[in-house]
């Protein structure tokens, strides 16, 4: 038995490398092809093609997003470094008070002031080489986390489709027999209607049969039935053996929705007509369902 993919998915993956985090985050939207939409820094960008790759390899279709950051792990020996940073130029201030004579203590605010006029480029960003493994890594459990979900919102919406399905057949199953009922009760109506018309006088059988053979050929919904059963059986099909089906329902639902019109054009009966509204009403649910799968 097969899974279906919803299109709709999240995930998230964290690798340390070069005194870093590269964290990668994953979401994704229906869509009706494939669109990628890549967010990183700059050290990390000649990725960009190899990672527009491994997602083509993995999602079908759908409005993709993937956030890429890097995330300073400095640990002691970072805090160690910045402090230091700090106390020169707390001495380079103390120096500079010295010599210019100036009094007072020199205080945070001073420090702040000091180093947003002395701004540097501070450490340099590891190089693309020293990150790329750990970019991949985390996008491989960003993505095994995304089809995790993916998968689980599939399997939600294949209960809620099959449930849906078994309606409908239920529906379907009561139409031919309404129709026949139907026809029988017009064969009795059209009787009565001629004798009255004529004064009692006997109606010729084969006029009136060829009249009811007419109405019959109109209100012969057997086509119809037969083609929606097929289309059922093939919707059920794409649900069990699973994989990218979207499109193929979205065209059988199109023919689904074909035959529940004909057949409500047809049948001009209290009772089948609220069956056909209520086969419609769970076709257009369906729609709104199968517009997430991939």
């Amino acid at each position: 038995m097969g899974e279906i993919r919803s299109m709709t998915g999240y995930g998230t993956g964290e690798v340390l490398a070069a005194n870093r985090k590269v964290v990668v985050e994953v979401r994704s939207v229906n869509g009706r092809f494939l669109e990628a939409q890549l967010r990183m820094p700059r050290a990390l960008q000649p990725a960009e093609g190899a990672l527009r790759e491994a997602l083509s390899g993995k999602l079908g279709r759908g409005s993709v997003t993937v956030s890429v950051n890097l995330e300073d792990q400095g640990g002691k020996n970072g805090s160690d470094e910045g402090t230091a940073r700090w106390m020169r130029m707390s001495q380079e201030l103390r120096a500079i008070q010295t010599a210019t004579g100036l009094g007072g203590e020199v205080s945070i605010s001073d420090l702040l002031r000091w180093a947003s006029a002395n701004k540097t480029e501070g450490e340099p960003e590891p190089a693309f080489e020293e990150l790329k493994p750990a970019l991949f890594e985390a996008l491989a459990l960003a993505m095994a986390q995304h089809d995790a979900f993916r998968l689980k919102e599939g399997a939600n919406l294949k209960v809620d489709l099959l449930s849906r399905l078994e309606r409908i057949e239920a529906a379907l199953v009561q139409i031919p027999t309404l129709a026949k009922e139907h026809l029988e009760t017009y064969r009795v109506q059209l009787t009565a209607r001629i004798q009255e018309m004529v004064g009692g006088l006997s109606v010729d059988p084969a006029r009136l049969a060829q009249e009811v053979a007419h109405l019959a050929d109109k209100l012969d919904v057997d086509e119809e039935m037969t083609r929606f059963s097929s289309h059922n059986g093939q919707f059920r099909d794409c649900l069990e053996q699973g994989g990218p089906v979207g499109k193929r329902m979205g065209f059988l639902l199109q023919e689904m929705l074909r035959e529940a019109n004909t057949t409500g054009s047809k049948c001009q009966n209290a009772r089948i007509s609220h069956l056909v509204i209520s086969i419609k009403d769970e076709l257009e649910s369906i729609k709104e369902q199968i517009a997430n799968l991939e």
